[in-house]
């Protein structure tokens, strides 16, 4: 079966969710995987809708479409997210939290162009990619010599901080020690797909500025992506290195081999991929009916 996901904002209906009836109750928040990628309605879904469960399960989902985790830990600018997580006489004890993070802010990273409007050069730390000129003189090699060391570091930091913020938080509530759940990412093809807003994709028009295309793109898009799911796997607590963080679980979805890569010359829905960078309905069921699963065995560990 599959859970039942509610709205933030319907819990303060007359008639909320009916959140007692169900066997176990998720709090949700995070990025577009969590939300609508897409405004073709007959192409629109996300993980939480494709999750495989085995008995009835609510998720309150406090994402929308563009957010990422600065958005998570800044929790004025989030009118449910925190007040449900640890808020005193507001929060609740939820079963797990089930949070989508990293991707969006790697991708709004990689959009940082290397000038400003006004033709002064934005620093190497404050950006993820280098120019032509500048790989030139790069010690790495490969797709390497197109990153910025400075930026990545820079990324990283952020990130990790926000992750450490989101489980004190956690532990203020009543749902302190429970499991987080976090996945990584699917390697996106890079590619003018996009949606409203976006229409040529967001990572393609990204790279182009720095001059990337073809292989050259995609092997710098797989290299980032490949950074961000090692950073992400860092973070399971049974990981062993010191990014680790207490009763956080990460499933990795980036090492799934049944959700097919898009073809680079399509615009729209090919392979998995409704667009560059979301899943297809049928991409986030490959996803969801392992997912849900492996989310199932660790909930098992905690009483």
């Amino acid at each position: 079966m599959r859970p039942l996901v509610y709205p933030a904002d319907w819990l303060s209906r007359d008639q909320p969710p009916p959140l007692a009836d169900f066997g176990r109750r998720l709090l949700a928040e995070g990025d577009s995987w969590f939300t609508i990628g897409t405004l073709n309605l007959l192409a629109a879904s996300n993980v939480l809708f494709k999750l495989e469960v085995s008995q009835t399960t609510a998720i309150v989902n406090c994402a929308y479409p563009g957010d990422t985790l600065q958005h998570m830990v800044e929790w004025f600018n989030d009118p449910y997210f925190d007040r449900l997580l640890s808020k005193k006489n507001f929060a609740r004890y939820w079963e797990g939290i089930l949070i989508s993070a990293g991707g969006n802010d790697l991708i709004d990273a990689a959009q940082v162009p290397p000038e400003r409007r006004d033709g002064t050069p934005v620093p190497r730390h404050q950006r993820l990619l280098l120019t032509a000129e500048e790989a030139a003189t790069s010690p790495g090699t490969g797709a390497e010599r197109f990153i910025s060391e400075a930026g990545w570091n820079n990324l990283v930091s952020y990130m990790l901080a926000n992750f450490a913020e989101l489980v004190a938080h956690r532990d203020l509530g009543p749902s302190k020690g429970r499991p987080i759940f976090l996945h990584t990412y699917a390697t996106p093809t890079v590619r003018p797909s996009g949606t409203v807003g976006a229409p040529q994709g967001w990572l393609y028009p990204a790279l182009l500025r720095y001059g990337l295309t073809g292989e050259a793109a995609q092997d710098v898009c797989d290299l980032l992506f490949g950074r961000l799911r090692a950073f992400l796997l860092a973070l399971d607590e049974s990981s062993g290195e010191p990014e680790a963080q207490p009763q956080v679980h990460v499933f990795d979805s980036a090492g799934l081999t049944t959700i097919q890569r898009a073809d680079a010359q399509a615009t729209d829905l090919s392979g998995h991929w409704v667009n560059e960078i979301h899943l297809s309905p049928d991409g986030y069921g490959k996803l969801g009916v392992a997912f849900g699963p492996w989310m199932e065995s660790h909930l098992a560990n905690y009483q």
